[in-house]
C-alpha cells in the first residue's frame, strides 16, 4: 500500500482539502563560517613555517660563503708557502750554494780537479796540493761575510758623506770668515781713508790760519 492509494480511500476527507502537489523544494544550505577559521590559521602557520625556513637557508648560505671564503684564503697562503719552500729548495740545489756552503767547511776552488769513476773507484787526473789562493777572482762568500761586506760599505758611505758634509761646513765657515775679514779690512781701510782725509783737512786749515796771520802782520 503506498501514500496514493490511502489518500484515495477517502473520499469525504478527499472532497474537503486540497489535493498535495508533489516536487522539489529547496533545502537550506548549512552555515560553515566557524569552519574557515582553522583554514586560515592553518595557512599561517604554513607561511611562518616557510618564513622561517627561508630565513634558515639564508643563515646556512652565508655561513657556507664565509666558510668558503676562509678556505680559499688558506689555500692562497699554503700556495705561496709551498712556492717560498720551492724557491729555497731550488736555491739549496744551485751550484752557487753550493759552493757557498763548500766555503763554510773550509774548501777552496781548485783548478787541477780530478774525477772519481764509479764503482770501481778509479781516479782519473793527477791529484794535485794547492794553496787556495790559485784563483783569486773566484771566492764565494758566505751569507755573514756578504752581510759584513755591505755593512761595511755602508759605513764607508756614511763616512763619504759625513766627510762631504764636515768638508762644505768648513768651506762655508772658510767663505764666511773670508767675507767678515774682507769686510773687517773695507771698514778698517775707509777708517784709515777717512782719518788721513780728516788730518789733511786740518792741516789745510792749519795753513790757511797760518798764512791768514802772516799777511795780516805783514799789514
Amino acid at each position: 500500500m503506498t501514500a496514493l492509494e490511502a489518500l484515495r480511500k477517502g473520499p469525504e476527507r478527499a472532497s474537503t482539502e486540497r489535493p498535495r502537489r508533489w516536487g522539489l523544494t529547496s533545502v537550506p544550505i548549512p552555515s560553515r563560517r566557524m569552519g574557515s577559521v582553522p583554514f586560515v590559521l592553518v595557512l599561517g602557520v604554513f607561511l611562518a613555517v616557510g618564513m622561517v625556513g627561508l630565513l634558515l637557508l639564508n643563515t646556512a648560505l652565508q655561513e657556507q660563503g664565509f666558510a668558503v671564503q676562509n678556505r680559499q684564503k688558506e689555500a692562497a697562503q699554503l700556495g705561496y708557502r709551498v712556492a717560498e719552500l720551492q724557491s729555497q729548495v731550488t736555491e739549496a740545489r744551485s751550484s752557487t750554494r753550493l759552493a757557498v756552503e763548500a766555503t763554510k767547511l773550509g774548501m777552496v776552488p781548485n783548478p787541477y780537479p780530478v774525477y772519481l769513476t764509479l764503482p770501481n773507484g778509479q781516479v782519473v787526473g793527477n791529484p794535485t796540493s794547492i794553496s787556495g789562493y790559485e784563483i783569486p777572482d773566484v771566492r764565494y762568500r758566505t751569507p755573514d761575510e756578504l752581510a759584513a761586506l755591505a755593512q761595511k760599505a755602508a759605513d764607508a758611505e756614511a763616512k763619504r758623506i759625513a766627510d762631504l758634509a764636515a768638508k762644505a761646513k768648513a768651506a762655508k765657515e772658510a767663505k764666511a770668515k773670508a767675507a767678515e775679514e774682507k769686510k773687517k779690512a773695507e771698514a778698517e781701510a775707509k777708517a784709515k781713508a777717512k782719518a788721513k782725509a780728516d788730518a789733511k783737512k786740518a792741516a789745510e786749515e792749519a795753513a790757511k790760519k797760518k798764512t791768514g796771520k802772516k799777511n795780516g802782520t805783514d799789514r
